[in-house]
């Protein structure tokens, strides 16, 4: 190496501690090109594109300064956590936080990347244990607060992680992801103001690099009245979610002049046919003129919505009937099943059921039973596992039984059976995680019930 080599890596290592990741790249670069031989280039240019997102280079230049110097916990560390960025088998990347740790046992990264890695795996009482290895070596790591905070949700310890989320914001005031934790652990506890409040961290970094806030020259609407203005507001998140919040445009509406909705091209005839707004575009579209905006699921805090002002009057939308009569004729019940969801979605494994799961549902005689939300309209009762199809029926105001995991979506709230957003639907709950067996046979058990007596929303 040659006398400027020093020099060169304290600059490429001032760049990326000022987060200056190009720059970083560019002169590690050079110092690889003229010596490939040295660990600590090969390190930092990984780092520095794995922050740009160029994982799987990254990957390849934390491979080579392992292979330089193999007994670099913070190498094999690094290679763990690019490993999950890559979407790769969590095993692999634990693989490599098990060397790190051998390397080094006080590794802070490796025991909360560790805890990262199994609770990706829903080992959660595992991921609690790494989590808090991690606190007692770096006791005001907010990061590692945080997500212990969401694993305690996961395995229903709501309170205990409200209680870690305060302490870490304690720390670190204005901590993205501990907010958004934070509105996560409250709107499962049905503590609706405050937790949509939170909510708005998603735009400030806390939900993840996918929320990107939209830029518009008009002010962002707060729920103050403006009778005489046009209120635009745009999608997000999922089908479910715009179903479900939809509810809130007609609130808006009355307190602006004009309300003009971006939709996705899917629930156009749907929501259309509703009239829940003055006018409706597709996100392909630009909107017309308006005067202020809203993201769709920024409506509930604006509005001050709380347990006891949610609006729950159904049905808020309007389909009509397709192929099927409305309602049963005779001793058969006409029953829509949907027992699993998008297969992208982060947790459909646990949300779905194994089709062979659900033989002696189907086999039940009487009742009729369809597979798609298509003829909702017509049917007595849906039955579906946390899908948009379920807000749907919902919404139209059809009896639902709502299958859920242990520990559900922050919608579904905690320890009960009925919903606040839909008087009509019914949940039915996991009580041990993964095991759907004693939930199905608890919905064979209630639909015999309901072939006698037709009672189908009461818990």
């Amino acid at each position: 190496m040659t006398q400027d080599h020093p020099f060169e890596l304290q600059k490429a290592v001032g760049a990326f501690s000022e987060g200056r990741y190009s720059v970083a790249e560019a002169l590690c670069r050079r110092l690889v090109e003229s010596d490939a031989d040295q660990a600590q280039p090969w390190f930092l240019l990984g780092m520095a594109l794995t922050r740009q997102g160029a994982h799987a280079e990254a990957f390849r230049c934390l491979q080579r300064s392992a292979q330089i110097a193999p007994r670099s916990a913070e190498t094999l560390n690094a290679l763990g956590a690019v490993t999950n960025e890559l979407g790769r088998d969590p095993k692999e990347a634990e693989q490599f936080f098990i060397g790190a740790l051998k390397i080094n046992p006080r590794c802070t990264d490796a025991h909360y990347n560790m805890g990262v890695t199994l609770q990706r795996m829903r080992q959660y009482e595992a991921a609690a244990t790494w989590y808090e290895r991690a606190l007692v070596i770096r006791p005001d790591d907010c990061e590692a607060m945080s997500n212990l905070a969401i694993v305690f949700k996961c395995l229903n310890r709501h309170r205990e992680g409200l209680g870690l989320i305060d302490r870490a914001l304690t720390l670190s005031p204005q901590h993205p992801l501990a907010h958004w934790n934070r509105a996560l652990v409250l709107l499962s506890l049905g503590e609706f103001c405050e937790g949509f409040a939170e909510y708005e961290w998603r735009w400030k970094g806390g939900a993840g690099p996918q929320f990107v806030p939209r830029s518009y020259t008009q002010p962002q609407w707060k729920g103050e009245h403006r009778p005489d203005q046009v209120l635009f507001v745009h999608g997000e998140q999922g089908f479910g979610d715009f179903i479900q919040f939809a509810r809130f445009f007609s609130m808006a509406r009355q307190r602006v002049g004009r309300i003009i909705v971006e939709c996705p091209a899917a629930l156009l005839p749907l929501m259309v046919e509703s009239g829940l707004a003055d006018e409706w575009v597709l996100p392909s579209q630009p909107p017309k003129a308006f005067d202020v905006f809203i993201p769709l699921m920024s409506l509930p805090h604006a509005l001050g919505i709380s347990t006891e002002t949610l609006p729950n009057q159904v049905p808020y939308l309007r389909v009509s009937a397709n192929g099927l009569e409305s309602g049963s004729r005779g001793a058969r019940l006409k029953v829509g099943l949907v027992w699993s969801g998008n297969p992208t979605h982060d947790d459909d494994q646990i949300r779905s059921i194994a089709p062979e799961g659900l033989t002696d549902l189907i086999s039940i005689e009487g009742v009729e039973f369809h597979t798609t939300a298509e003829y909702l309209e017509g049917l007595d009762l849906v039955i579906s596992v946390d899908t948009a199809v379920a807000h749907l029926a919902g919404a139209l105001g059809k009896p639902v039984w709502l299958l859920v995991q242990d520990s559900p979506d922050w919608r579904w709230l905690l320890n009960r059976a009925d919903s606040p957003w839909y008087p009509t639907l019914r949940l039915f709950r996991q009580s041990h995680r993964g095991d759907w067996r004693p939930v199905l046979e608890q919905v064979v058990s209630e639909l015999h019930r309901a072939m006698c007596d037709r009672r189908l929303t009461k818990a």
